[in-house]
């Protein structure tokens, strides 16, 4: 969800987006259930566990002009967390701002560095322009539809084909969070011509370059209805977001976000009406906005990379975002969009930083196998309240194992499901130590704080 259209652009139509998030997510907690556990794996997963694709990615957005000097530096920020791609908007009345008048020069500068860098480049297209756009010139018509769908067509098929030459150009969004009227002020069906001209557009332009369904605000089966009646081969990935704690009701967790409804209810429905598809959270983050501390964020981090990965079908995290917003940049939505960044303003590093280059590290393969059930949590010393848990396996033979408990201060030990050479404790802040109470498969005398996230690493010895 970007956040740097100008305030002016929304004019009358400019609803808060924790008005919208809450609205929407009011409906998932009704569909998934306020307190409902991690996702079980689904019916053609075996019960020891499933092994699926995990990648990543950063999300920032750049005006057209933003000196690339700021962008490198950016760019180094993705490279040290170990997440060499980007998301961001390329804005279609940015780059085609009269009819038929391209104005991509900046834009191929800005893929040629990231060629230079190893940096991917995973565009979302959106922001229609006035001159096109369906509600006529007003400047708050950047969330309509086209009003002549052969605008769009041509304006996709000939960006992809200026940047066809740029070898870090490898998929296409079509418009971004598009099942609200914040972002998009069509229906379902606009959206479906929308999506389906400029999928065949963009591999008209470049036949290499993927597709992706615009991320949706929240899993939205019944935006698919109509979203995907152009035909299931349109798009190759069905992203959504998740801005747990920060744009929800207070019974919407991170632990409850995907809950046992998400199969039945989203997954199920989407498959059957846009074919089965990689699941991607394209968006996710959390705001140091006031009242919640760094520490908060980089325990949320740790939350979120567990609870999301350990999800039978999501295999992408989008990271929302590199930097905190200046004071005083015009944004779309309320406070917390300043503060989602890794960065703050004056250039530190949060904790969060530290913590999400920690798990990009540890779960930094193309695949992970989860083994959930596998992962024995027994109480040895106090008493536990909402006690989670999630046991991956790395290609390379190594488990990962998070365990934190929302509300009680247990003291637990934890049985994997083989023996093990040696136990490595993290710290937020990526420190690591050797856990010295571990021996046999069992990692024994780890305390539990509310909301605190214990993570360790094992050697391989006996793999299941």
């Amino acid at each position: 969800m970007p956040r740097t259209k100008p305030l002016e652009m929304v004019g009358v139509r400019r609803w808060s987006t924790m008005s919208i998030r809450l609205g929407g997510l009011c409906v998932i907690t009704a569909l998934l259930g306020p307190h409902a556990p991690p996702v079980p794996p689904v019916s053609a997963v075996s019960s020891a566990g499933f092994t699926k694709p995990v990648s990543f990615a950063v999300l920032e957005d750049y005006d057209k002009g933003t000196p690339l000097s700021r962008v490198a530096a950016d760019f180094a920020l993705f490279r040290e967390l170990g997440v060499p791609v980007w998301r961001g908007s390329f804005g279609w009345d940015d780059y085609e701002p009269a009819r038929g008048r391209f104005d991509f020069t900046w834009l191929n500068r800005f893929a040629t560095l990231a060629d230079s860098m190893g940096i991917t480049l995973r565009p979302y297209l959106g922001y229609t322009p006035a001159w096109s756009a369906r509600g006529g010139t007003d400047e708050n018509v950047w969330n309509d539809p086209p009003q002549r769908i052969e605008d769009w067509s041509r304006f996709v098929k000939t960006l992809a084909s200026s940047l066809r030459r740029h070898r870090s150009v490898v998929s296409f969004e079509i418009y971004n969070e598009e099942n609200v009227p914040l972002w998009w002020d069509g229906s379902a069906g606009d959206y479906a011509q929308v999506l389906t001209t400029g999928a065949g557009a963009a591999r008209r332009g470049n036949a290499r370059l993927h597709v992706l369904l615009g991320g949706m605000v929240w899993p939205d089966a019944g935006w698919l209805e109509s979203a995907c009646a152009g035909g299931q081969g349109t798009f190759d990935v069905l992203p959504f977001h998740a801005y747990p704690e920060t744009w929800t009701p207070d019974s919407v967790t991170v632990e409850t976000y995907l809950g046992p409804g998400f199969q039945r209810d989203f997954l199920e429905q989407a498959d059957r009406l846009c074919g089965r598809k990689p699941v991607w959270i394209n968006e996710t983050g959390f705001a140091t906005s006031p009242g919640k501390t760094e520490e908060q964020q980089a325990q949320w981090w740790a939350r979120a990379f567990a609870t999301f990965l350990a999800a039978p079908r999501v295999e992408h995290l989008g990271i929302y975002e590199i930097r905190d917003q200046e004071a005083g940049t015009p944004v779309i939505g309320d406070s917390p969009n300043y503060y989602l960044g890794l960065i703050r303003r004056d250039g530190g590093k949060k904790l969060a930083f530290e913590t999400v280059k920690l798990l990009v590290r540890l779960f930094g393969s193309d695949s992970i196998t989860v083994l959930d059930s596998m992962l024995s949590v027994r109480v040895t010393a106090g008493h536990a309240g909402k006690l989670y848990h999630h046991l991956f396996v790395r290609p390379d033979g190594r488990h990962l194992v998070f365990v934190w408990d929302q509300s009680g201060s247990p003291t637990v030990e934890l049985k994997l499901p083989g023996p093990f050479e040696s136990a490595t404790s993290f710290a937020l802040n990526g420190q690591s130590s050797r856990w010295n109470d571990a021996e046999g498969g069992v990692i024994r005398s780890v305390t539990l704080h509310p909301g605190e996230v214990r993570i360790f690493e094992t050697g391989s010895g006996g793999n299941p």
